[in-house]
């Protein structure tokens, strides 16, 4: 059975009308909005606010329209910006922007330092390097920066057998949160989301989308309740028939848009402050190996990301929104970091080093 699906699955990458089909259908979304957000615009700008609320109430008309274009614009700017900047793939060159991991007060290590010139490093000498005892050859999956805070260098989700988690269609070793990607046919760094594109290098834009189209959707429901009962309320010839259908239809699906977009921005908003996936929330569970000699170690419910609300925060200014707070709304920047190097709870690693270091055959930390 095993072998049929992948056969099925091999002719189905081979075939030209298979991939274009494909192709297509993972534009089709993109096209929904777009279609979606001119009819709204058609609906809101043209139905509501110039063919009525100019007639009867110009100034209304005019708050209304100069507070919706912003919005509008906003909203479809991360949204393009979401859609086509590359979420990161693990060949991608570091840019000299990004080339600093990790940023946060006494992390001192950088991408241009490989993890065996750690030591003789003047730039991160108080940099320990976990590994066994008397070895200086073991390369180390975790590093300590000089405020004791371990630091994963990529490689410590591995799977259940202990084995690095490889990619067969990539050719490469998955680094730490990384996932292969069925829409993209590629591996994302940090993906989040299940079927869409979204991850180390968009993960900002998406988020201010997600944001921004939620305002977008409760101004035009909220902007749009007053006029129509207003209308039903001193129109002679008012009634719910005689309703115009674009507004009624405007109210309905800007509402339902609205308060799923807004418990989407508060979902996303709560994994943003612990440093965490979507897919990384809904794993039950994860396999990790804090050393290469070390036996595999597999953490229920536990988010070794999660580094506390200070920590946290400045992470987020670092590799999310950026250092600058007036362009956090802006779909702008590049985070910096490679997306493969990253800092962990100092708690819950070291329970995880407890773990590790209580089975038998085990080397102890320095």
């Amino acid at each position: 059975m095993e072998k049929s699906q992948k056969n099925i699955g091999d002719w189905a990458s081979e075939n030209k009308f298979i991939q274009f089909v494909v192709r297509v259908g993972n534009f089709l979304p993109v096209v929904f909005i777009v279609l979606l957000v001119m009819w709204s615009y058609y609906a809101f700008v043209v139905r509501l606010c110039i063919l009525h609320l100019l007639n009867e109430n110009s100034t209304q008309g005019v708050i209304y329209l100069v507070i919706y274009h912003p919005l509008l614009l906003m909203m479809m700017w991360c949204y393009f910006v979401a859609t086509f900047t590359s979420p990161g793939y693990p060949d991608d060159p570091i840019s000299s922007k990004s080339s600093r991991l990790l940023t946060l007060p006494g992390t001192t290590i950088s991408s241009q330092h490989h993890p065996s010139e750690i030591h003789s490093s003047p730039e991160v000498k108080n940099t320990i390097l976990l590994t066994k005892t008397g070895s200086s050859k073991q390369k180390p999956n975790i590093i300590l920066d000089e405020s004791g805070n371990p630091v994963s260098l990529g490689a410590i989700m591995v799977k259940q057998s202990g084995e690095k988690r490889y990619c067969q269609k990539c050719q490469y070793d998955k680094p730490d949160r990384t996932h292969h990607c069925r829409v993209c046919k590629r591996c994302i760094l940090k993906m989040d989301q299940l079927n869409n594109c979204i991850g180390f290098r968009n993960q900002k834009s998406f988020y201010l989308f997600v944001i921004w189209g939620s305002l977008y959707s409760l101004y035009i429901t909220i902007a749009t309740i007053p006029p129509t009962v207003n209308y039903l309320q001193y129109s002679n010839e008012a009634t719910i028939m005689s309703l115009d259908l674009n507004i009624s239809f405007l109210i309905l699906i800007g509402g339902v848009f609205a308060l799923s977009l807004l418990g989407f921005s508060i979902y996303h908003t709560s994994l943003l402050l612990s440093n965490q996936t979507t897919l990384e929330s809904l794993m039950t569970k994860q396999n990790f190996k804090m050393r290469e000699t070390d036996e595999v170690t597999t953490g229920k419910l536990l988010n070794l990301y999660d580094i506390g609300k200070r920590q946290v925060h400045e992470l987020i200014e670092t590799m999310v929104m950026g250092p600058t707070w007036y362009l956090w709304f802006l779909p702008v920047g590049e985070p910096m970091g490679d997306g493969k190097t990253w800092l962990l709870n100092t708690a819950r690693y070291s329970s995880l080093i407890n773990s590790t270091d209580n089975l038998p055959g085990t080397p102890q930390t320095v």
